[in-house]
């Protein structure tokens, strides 16, 4: 009796159509994105302390930045993903909605940063989200070349270099927890280490592409 389910639950779990995963991931991403910026509240004060205001809020409009240009680094390699795949499966729709689940708890983990980043636990909660949504966005990119979902055409070499990629933003938020709980300002400034270690492995990756390609 199992085997004979076995292809029934495939034509039901799995298939070439990716359509409609991905406008149901574009619209949740865009949502989640959207309401980084709905937490910023315009200052109610009077003329002459509108200017102070402002200015204490820089820490609201850093997390917000923050978040944004992560989410938005997260979004492409997802578009990325899928537009280099030829089909689905259960199991991949499964993680993507794990990987939507930690990209709703954006907004949260943001105002935890912008309101507590002197605090070990917000700077914790916030690198542990991000962390995590990186994470399992690496692990979409596992499962895929695992389980041949990937187009007949697609360079290995490209695929090689996306799964060298993806996990070095989510393993930076990881590394910064125990960091924070020594100095939760420390942990914020070593995310910035993304951005020199992203730059070394985007020139590696060119250079190994155009030396692969030249032999």
């Amino acid at each position: 009796m199992p085997e004979k389910q076995n292809p029934f639950r495939r034509r039901l779990d799995s298939g070439p159509d990716l359509d409609r995963t991905v406008f149901f991931s574009d619209a949740v991403f865009a949502i989640a994105m959207t309401l980084l910026a709905v937490d910023i509240r315009v200052p109610q004060v009077p003329a002459d302390q509108l200017g102070q205001a402002v200015l204490e809020q820089r820490q609201e409009f850093f997390a917000y930045a923050l978040s944004f240009a992560v989410a938005g680094a997260y979004w492409l390699s997802h578009h990325r993903l899928f537009r280099l795949l030829k089909g689905y499966t259960g199991g991949l729709q499964r993680l993507n909605l794990l990987l939507l689940f930690f990209v709703a708890l954006l907004a949260y983990a943001t105002d935890m940063l912008a309101l507590h980043d002197d605090q070990p636990l917000g700077v914790v909660i916030y690198a542990g989200a991000l962390g995590l949504i990186g994470t399992v966005n690496w692990l979409l990119w596992v499962y895929c070349g695992w389980r041949g979902l990937f187009r007949d055409d697609v360079d290995p070499r490209l695929l090689a270099y996306a799964r060298v990629r993806a996990p070095i933003t989510p393993v930076v938020f990881l590394l910064s927890i125990p960091i924070a709980f020594l100095s939760p300002s420390a942990a914020e400034l070593s995310w910035l280490s993304i951005l020199v270690i992203n730059l070394a492995v985007r020139g590696w990756g060119r250079g190994h592409l155009a030396a692969s390609g030249g032999a």
